[in-house]
Formats: structure tokens, C-alpha cells, sequence
């Protein structure tokens, strides 16, 4: 009995004694490890916050219930519209485009319309809008940007030739396109039409050519051919060229080379007439007996399989009689071309039928032969596939 009465003192005693609550414990930081460990969470919540808020949120919005149409509604043209599965597709269409500042695309038809210096704009559920990033591509120059033909295109197109400078130097000019080709057997058997520079066609016209010299036959002006090969994935190249023959003056053995006298006076060699004419011979007045003969030059070793469904970078650069050929901006084929190339004003046709199931974007014409270094920055306006 006196056991239990001192036992139940004794828990009366521990009872009271609350010292236990402020003994020394083990430090919430005394662990490095587990400190170490909270940094380096903290640190990348911070960083995959920064990059949402400064990278994705700025580039993948998607703004509902909303268009992104011309300023002005009355006169807009869209850059391009075509019918594209989704959203995110036709997003990646205006990101290829240089010129493209963001989209408009309607869920209901999955129609994609591209635009530049457009605005948004309320509408209906049907209708989503996208606007590039401000940042993008501002590493091409103004130059180039102003140098574009076509920002996109899978269907056929025209350019009217009054819009395509002549070059500033007879023979020195660049084409540069990216290409990406589907469907390689779509129109198989025919000569694929990718684009020319030259004789005219006819709307509704369909390019139906088993046989080159049929086709050469119809369209004669080629101050630029580029065709896809019937029965490969081949590319050829076709440029019309002229040449002089049985000249009376001129002994240079380059002809049509920009030369300047002591007195800072510039010509190109042996021109005979107009602004560029060749004042270093001496003439009696006479007329010389020349014979000017054209011709429709084209090569196409090295040029062989371009790839499908990935996208090339394709760069034609004209010096005089030599061309330059370049392949995501690597360079695959010089040639050297029997005469000088022409330029005219004739219309610039795109994809027209025959052609095969590809989209060209930001293809470019600048009027002057490119330095490697331009062609690198050419290279760059939009990324390349693997």
C-alpha cells in the first residue's frame, strides 16, 4: 500500500516537471546535407518559374475567342492561308515565315491564316489567334527581310516581275529557298514544277512533261528554273544564258567583268551599248558584225536526293558564269556556265501544277552575288530539321 501511494507521488512529480520541453533538441539546420538539399529545390522552382514566365508564356499564348487580322480590315491580305490539322501546326507555319507576325485559326474549318503587322481582335469561340514574340528573328538584317518573295507557300503563287529588281551587276544574283518535300510520288513521272523566273503561264495551266525537251520547248525564258526530276528526288537547275560570238572589238578573255580606268570611270568589259558600255576601245564608228546566241543551260549533278519531310536550305548564288550551290548552307555544287545569265522582268511562278507535295518558304531574290557570310545568316532565319 505505502509502494503504491509513492509510485502515484512519483508520477505526480514527473507530471509537473515541464524542464523535458526546454532541453537542447537536434538544430532543424544542424543536418548540411538537408539544407544542401532545400537550395538546390528552391533553386530550380525559381528557375523553371523564370523560364515560364520569360520563355513558354510568351511564346506559346494562345489567345481564345480572338483573331490577329490586318490593321486595316478593308484592304487585308492574308500572307497565306492553308488548312492545317491544328493549332500548334499552323503556328510552326508562321515561325518558318520571316515575315509572319502571328496567326489566326479557326477550329471549326482548320483554316490557318498568316499575317504581318496585324492586331487582335475579339470574335467567337471558333477562332484562336496567335502573335509572335517580338524578339524573333532579329538577327536577319533588313535587307533580306525586304528581299523575300514568298514567306510561305504550298500552293501555287505568282510574283509580278515588276517587283523583282533587276541585278546590279549583269550576271551577279541569289535565290535562296527552304524546301520540304512530303510526298515524293505525287505527279510521279513528270517534271515537278518548284519554281521560274521566266515564260509566262496561263491561270489554270497544268505543267505536264514527261520528256525535258518538251518542256523546254514550252517554256523557253528561264532566268531561273528550279524542277524536281520525274522518277527521283533529283533536283535540276535551269538558267538561260547569252552568249557573243564573232565580236570585232574587245581582246579581254573574261568578258563582262566590271573594270574602272586611272580616272575612278567603272565599265563592264566588252558591254557594247548603255550605261555600262566599254570605253577602254578604240572604235572607227562601225557596227561590229556580233552574234548574240541564248541558250537554256541547266545542271543538276550533286543536287541529288533531297531529303523528305525534312526541311532544306537551298542557296543559288550567280557570279557572272560560275554558280554556287549550297545545301543548308554548306556548299555542294560550282559550276561553270558557257554564258552570262540573263534578267528580265517576267513574272516569278511558284509551285505551280505538276508539282509535287512540298511548302517553300522564305524564298529569297537579292540582286547581287552573296558572300559567304550572308549566305550563313540566310541560313539561320529559320531553323533547320535534322
Amino acid at each position: 500500500m505505502a509502494d503504491k501511494i509513492l509510485n502515484k507521488t512519483s508520477n505526480k512529480i514527473e507530471l509537473h516537471n515541464k524542464t523535458g520541453f526546454y532541453e537542447k533538441k537536434g538544430a532543424i539546420f544542424a543536418n548540411e546535407s538537408t539544407v544542401l538539399l532545400v537550395l538546390v529545390i528552391a533553386l530550380i522552382f525559381i528557375g523553371y518559374v523564370v523560364y515560364i514566365y520569360f520563355y513558354s508564356s510568351t511564346d506559346n499564348i494562345i489567345k481564345q475567342n480572338s483573331s490577329y487580322y490586318g490593321q486595316n480590315i478593308l484592304l487585308y491580305e492574308p500572307l497565306f492561308q492553308e488548312t492545317t490539322n491544328t493549332i500548334n501546326d499552323c503556328i510552326d507555319l508562321c515561325k518558318n515565315d520571316v515575315t509572319c507576325d502571328g496567326i489566326t485559326y479557326n477550329k471549326d474549318t482548320q483554316v490557318c491564316m498568316g499575317t504581318k503587322n496585324g492586331q487582335i481582335r475579339n470574335e467567337t469561340a471558333a477562332y484562336s489567334a496567335w502573335v509572335k514574340p517580338q524578339d524573333t528573328n532579329t538577327t536577319i538584317s533588313t535587307d533580306f527581310k525586304k528581299a523575300i518573295l514568298v514567306g510561305y507557300t504550298k500552293s501555287s503563287r505568282a510574283i509580278s516581275g515588276i517587283k523583282i529588281a533587276n541585278p546590279y551587276m549583269l550576271g551577279n544574283y541569289c535565290y535562296a529557298f527552304n524546301l520540304t518535300i512530303y510526298d515524293f510520288y505525287k505527279n510521279y513521272g513528270s517534271w515537278r514544277h518548284i519554281f521560274h523566273k521566266g515564260t509566262d503561264i496561263k491561270t489554270g495551266s497544268v505543267l505536264d512533261y514527261q520528256s525535258w525537251e518538251n518542256l523546254v520547248k514550252d517554256i523557253p525564258n528561264q532566268v531561273i528554273g528550279v524542277w524536281l526530276a520525274p522518277f527521283t528526288n533529283n533536283l535540276r537547275i535551269a538558267v538561260k544564258t547569252t552568249t557573243l560570238s564573232n565580236r570585232t572589238y574587245g581582246s579581254y578573255s573574261d568578258a563582262f567583268v566590271e573594270k574602272c580606268d586611272d580616272n575612278g570611270h567603272c565599265f563592264i568589259t566588252d558591254m557594247p551599248s548603255g550605261k555600262w558600255v566599254d570605253t577602254s576601245k578604240a572604235s572607227d564608228g562601225s557596227n561590229p558584225n556580233t552574234k548574240v546566241d541564248s541558250y537554256l543551260e541547266y545542271f543538276d549533278q550533286d543536287l541529288q536526293n533531297i531529303p523528305i519531310n525534312s526541311q532544306v536550305n537551298i542557296i543559288i548564288n550567280f557570279r557572272n558564269n560560275n554558280v554556287e550551290v549550297y545545301f543548308n548552307g554548306k556548299i555542294v555544287k560550282i559550276t561553270q556556265l558557257d554564258g552570262t545569265p540573263n534578267s528580265d522582268k517576267s513574272n516569278l511562278y511558284v509551285l505551280n501544277d505538276k508539282t509535287v507535295n512540298c511548302d517553300i518558304s522564305n524564298l529569297i531574290y537579292y540582286p547581287s552575288a552573296l558572300k559567304i557570310t550572308d549566305i550563313q545568316q540566310i541560313v539561320s532565319i529559320t531553323p533547320q530539321t535534322e
